[in-house]
């Protein structure tokens, strides 16, 4: 297992590797030009991909003890890519257009090419536009309409040392989810959630195709938010998109909650079996699969 942290006021982040015997096996420091705000990371069959992006601490805040992020749109997105098993001096540093990634949703090789997958920020830090309204102002930050968040291929090319951008869908989307068994390795299918606008809930999934640009849909219903969505790959399955995906629910209008279940292969066509939870639950976002 692959590892991260980083400390508030730390110009370092920490990169490790976790055995089967949950011992960690490696450490790594990753220098940085300051404190940082690192989500999440992403993973090759050889390399690991870490990410320096725009949005971080304010430093003269931060030197008081308050800790507010600014993002400077004046400095690019970097990102670091090393070896699994490597050390600070193997690290390459590749740039890019400045935004912040939540979520990645993978990463592969093609030749000489590291391919990474998430979404762009097109506008990290939206300004107020005049809500008055306290829970709107709370969500603002995290209303991903506001932060214009879509799919983006990165292209970091080890040979020239060059990054190459790509957008991948116009659709406001974040959350992804792909079959397990293709991660860090060439994939097809991307499973992600879109949000309700000004608000943090997931009103419906979308399967992406990334190999034919094709996109399916299928909405929870009006008052109806689910989680996000892993994919259980069916046993003996016969392809990336054989398995199911599974979701639970928050119905406000009926008062309860379901666990969904769906095709993977037709995701538009609506759930296959539903349960009934004995209680609603709130609004979830993240899950995960793991077999039995």
């Amino acid at each position: 297992m692959l590892v991260f942290n980083y400390a508030k006021t730390s110009p370092f982040m920490h990169y490790g590797v976790v055995d089967a015997d949950n011992e960690l096996a490696h450490w790594v420091d990753i220098p940085l030009p300051g404190p940082r705000l690192p989500h999440d990371m992403a993973f090759t069959e050889h390399y690991a991909i870490l990410n320096d992006c725009p949005l971080f601490w304010d430093a003269e805040f931060l030197a008081q003890g308050a800790h507010v992020p600014r993002f400077r749109p004046d400095l690019p997105t970097r990102f670091a890519v090393i070896p699994r098993r490597g050390a600070s001096r193997d690290i390459r540093w590749f740039e890019a257009d400045p935004t912040y990634v939540l979520h990645w949703v993978n990463a592969y090789e093609d030749g000489d090419d590291i391919v990474l997958d998430g979404f762009f920020q097109g506008d990290p830090m939206p300004a107020s536009n005049g809500e008055t309204d306290r829970y709107q102002r709370a969500f603002r930050g995290i209303d991903t309409h506001r932060m214009q968040t879509v799919l983006k291929r990165w292209r970091m090319n080890l040979a020239s040392g060059a990054c190459t951008e790509e957008q991948l869908s116009d659709r406001i989307m974040e959350f992804p989810m792909i079959n397990q068994q293709h991660a860090g390795r060439p994939y097809r299918y991307a499973y992600n959630m879109t949000t309700k606008p000004g608000w943090f809930l997931f009103d419906a999934v979308v399967k992406v195709d990334l190999h034919t640009g094709a996109e399916e849909r299928y909405a929870f219903g009006d008052g109806v938010f689910g989680s996000e969505t892993p994919m259980a790959p069916r046993v003996n399955a016969a392809s990336e998109d054989d398995g199911y995906l599974v979701t639970f629910t928050t119905d406000m209008g009926r008062d309860c909650s379901e666990c969904l279940v769906l095709d993977a292969r037709d995701v538009s066509a609506g759930p296959i079996a539903r349960v009934r939870l004995p209680e609603r639950i709130s609004s979830g976002t993240h899950s995960c699969w793991a077999p039995r």
